[in-house]
């Protein structure tokens, strides 16, 4: 029987074969584990990069805004998840939506005055600025800042539950606006890679010229 299995295996005993296999198996698997962690970190770093580029994207865009305004008009109450500025007449409102289940995001529009479709009459000053600077008026096609793909993209959510915006008034001196926010991957994400990343901060503060 040994005479037989050593003329079919190139003269290797049952016990060789045997042993040749666990050592294949071995090395198999540790290739596996090696490439498994390698494609871990790769996609680990391409997340942090996407949450990174996000967040100053994000920060570029809103301290321009900000910082050419003439005049805060409100950041809404609770929460502060809205921010609404005017120049030269022109509005401009941020909204931070945390994550609920989709991702967070943020996003931009321009809001403006509405029409009474039976009187024709256009709403008063103080009835558009507090209808605009209520979290729960609808934004007029906004544009989205963040990266909203569930497995590619980023998430938003507030920095350590703190408000997204915070509007300082200083005696003598132009309004200043701290924002702050933080980014994690999105919902879909792969959770073996994701959970590995903790929320990345982001904050700044922006005074009016």
């Amino acid at each position: 029987m040994i005479k037989y299995i050593k003329k079919n295996v190139g003269g290797l005993t049952l016990v060789e074969l045997l042993v040749v296999i666990s050592v294949l198996s071995l090395v198999g698997g540790l290739f596996l584990t090696i490439f498994t962690r390698t494609l871990r970190g790769n996609n680990k770093s391409q997340i942090i990069g996407v949450i990174k580029q996000n967040g100053q994207s994000v920060l570029e865009v809103v301290d321009k805004t900000i910082r050419n305004s003439e005049n805060v008009v409100c950041v809404s109450t609770p929460g502060s998840s809205s921010l609404v500025v005017v120049q030269n007449g022109i509005y401009t409102r941020y909204r931070f939506i945390p994550q609920a289940t989709v991702n967070g995001l943020i996003e931009q529009d321009n809001p403006v005055k509405q029409t009474d479709q039976t009187t024709g009459a256009e709403e008063t000053e103080t009835a558009f600025i507090n209808r605009v600077c209520s979290d729960s008026d609808p934004m007029i096609q906004p544009v989205i800042l963040t990266d909203t793909n569930p497995q590619t993209g980023i998430s938003v959510i507030p920095d350590n539950n703190l408000p997204f915006f915070v509007r300082d008034k200083l005696s003598g001196f132009k309004d200043s606006v701290t924002v702050r926010f933080a980014l994690k991957p999105g919902v879909a994400a792969p959770q073996a890679v994701a959970g590995q990343i903790d929320p990345v901060a982001f904050e700044t503060t922006i005074q009016l010229r």
